[in-house]
């Protein structure tokens, strides 16, 4: 199973649009009630270079004097704050982040600023933190971009990390399983969906000219007539008809409502799909009531059926072939489309 398939990760982005408030209270819950869990966060914390002993308790939304307010605090037996943590996934950094928060760190005890973000955004995130950081702090040991970065804070005794949900969850999962800690190991595994779906769902940096000119764009605009032509080919062989409504837009993309082979389908480019599987941009669709169809044309228990939507569409991706002409490309969607009516017309074949 997947990660992103996890119930936590299917329900969560439906009913709430704080995300991140959910992800830090189930860490929160995890590191709560799992020794192993707090172990691979004093594990994970000493990689960077802050030995903070044993830590014994885990508090959410600690607001110190000033009003600055970490997403978790670990205290240990003594009750002095040993790791500041910080939740991201793509909001911006609040103005107190990172200095309000390194300056409630004790003094004369090693301890640690925590920042865990998705994977793809710890290149752009880190320079922001260090530059924030010398704004107020002489910094020195930095390390990264790696699973940690690190970089000490002053006094050699505090030091300011940063990893991603990605490294930080797999080794607290590992490290329930190999304490054999199954209800934090099942925890975990409903956590890492959710960070997973976020990071899929994410927004990603606009690239300069050089990586993403205008050819990228005229490529993707040249779908919507190679599927208009996939189309009106199929419908000239007498494969393809048209539904009541031909053209028809998701927010994904473009594409036709037509029957295949009698079968009700929904044929064009989906950006969603092309961006999660990165296979191809064109896909057919069809019902969650036809799966049944689909599987006794041997559609559904192959490779083909590779992806279901959000609104419960199973999908077929349909190659595009690269470095030929536009009519080859044509030609062989269409010749895709067509060995696919074939088996929906005759299941036997």
């Amino acid at each position: 199973m997947s990660y992103e398939t996890t119930l936590f990760a299917h329900i969560a982005p439906r009913f709430t649009d704080r995300i991140e408030d959910i992800a830090v209270e189930a860490l929160g819950h995890i590191l709560s009630n799992s020794e192993a869990a707090r172990s691979a966060l004093e594990e994970t914390v000493l990689r960077g270079g802050a030995n903070v002993s044993s830590i014994e308790r885990i508090q959410t939304q600690v607001t110190d004097e000033e009003g600055a307010r970490p997403d978790l605090v670990a205290f240990d037996d003594r009750g002095d704050k040993r790791v500041l943590i910080e939740a991201k996934f793509w909001a911006g950094l609040t103005p107190n982040q990172p200095n309000q928060y390194l300056a409630q760190l004790p003094r004369g005890r090693s301890a640690a600023l925590l920042f865990v973000a998705p994977a793809r955004r710890i290149p752009m995130l880190r320079p922001k933190l260090l530059r924030r950081a010398e704004e107020k702090y002489t910094l020195t040991d930095r390390s990264g971009p790696r699973k940690l970065c690190s970089a000490t804070i002053g006094n050699e005794e505090h030091r300011l990390l940063l990893t991603s949900w990605a490294a930080l969850l797999e080794h607290v999962k590992t490290r329930a399983h190999s304490t054999g800690d199954t209800a934090a190991e099942a925890d975990i595994w409903q956590l890492i969906g959710l960070t997973e779906r976020m990071d899929v769902d994410a927004f990603l940096p606009w690239p300069s000219e050089e990586q993403w000119g205008a050819e990228f764009a005229k490529r993707v605009l040249s779908l919507i007539p190679l599927v208009d032509d996939a189309v009106n080919s199929g419908k000239a062989d007498g494969f393809l008809e048209n539904s009541r409504t031909s053209i028809n837009l998701r927010w994904e993309g473009y594409g036709r409502r037509i029957q295949i082979s009698g079968v009700n389908a929904w044929f064009g480019f989906i950006l969603d799909a092309w961006a999660e599987h990165g296979s191809t941009p064109l896909w057919l669709l069809f019902s969650y009531g036809d799966y049944e169809r689909l599987q006794e044309a041997g559609l559904a228990e192959t490779h083909v059926v590779k992806w279901k939507t959000s609104d419960g569409r199973f999908c077929i991706p349909i190659a595009l072939p690269t470095e030929v002409d536009y009519d080859e490309v044509l030609d062989a969607v269409v010749a895709s489309l067509k060995e696919i009516a074939d088996q929906l017309k005759d299941p036997g074949a």
